[in-house]
């Protein structure tokens, strides 16, 4: 089994992506960076702009699992790189932060963003901080490639922050196929 480290990049170090034993693609989002790095986009939108990219850019040939990541994963998930190099691959997915239900206000936008963009949910909605995961190549491919380019164009491209960007974060499991099948827990990592 194969898997692949997704990484968000801002401004955060780095120097713990070498003790990762499975390789990883960093996307750099600071303009200050972009030569130093290979995968450069706007500074816009929140880390599920990364991981809808490398979902739709590598949608015929995705590896078994893919972890997707912000670049200093730590605050969400201290036991981070433990919690990746020991991954069993027995589960289709493995939240990297604690989980949560959504609720009040940002529960009714999250709805309200799902059902203007056609995306089907179930309540409760979970979700995962950061929306830190490791979600199996099976789960990605439930969805069609143009499911995902669907959600990407609903993202503001000219904001980094906006509504739009907290609600696809957490409908993140319901999108990636694992929603109902979450546990909560604040103890993940």
């Amino acid at each position: 089994m194969d898997l692949v480290v997704v990484i968000c990049h801002y401004n955060r170090s780095l120097d713990w992506v070498s003790s990762l034993r499975y390789p990883y693609v960093i996307y750099n989002k600071n303009p200050k960076n972009n030569d130093k790095f290979e995968n450069n986009l706007p500074n816009v939108g929140f880390d599920t702009i990364v991981y809808l990219k490398y979902i739709i850019d590598n949608y015929n040939n995705l590896p078994d699992y893919v972890c997707f990541s912000q670049d200093f994963p730590f605050d969400h998930c201290p036991s981070f790189v433990d919690k990746i190099n020991n991954f069993d691959f027995q589960s289709e997915f493995y939240p990297l932060g604690c989980t949560y239900i959504r609720d009040g206000r940002e529960l009714d936008l999250t709805i309200n963003y799902a059902n203007q963009n056609d995306i089907f949910y179930e309540e409760p909605i979970k979700f995962i901080s950061s929306a830190q995961c490791i979600v199996s190549k099976k789960l990605i491919l439930k969805n069609e490639v143009d499911y995902y380019i669907k959600v990407m164009n609903t993202l503001p491209t000219t904001q980094i922050i906006s509504h739009t960007n907290y609600c696809v974060e957490y409908l993140w499991p319901t999108i990636l196929n694992f929603n109902k099948e979450l546990n909560l827990s604040l103890h993940n990592c």
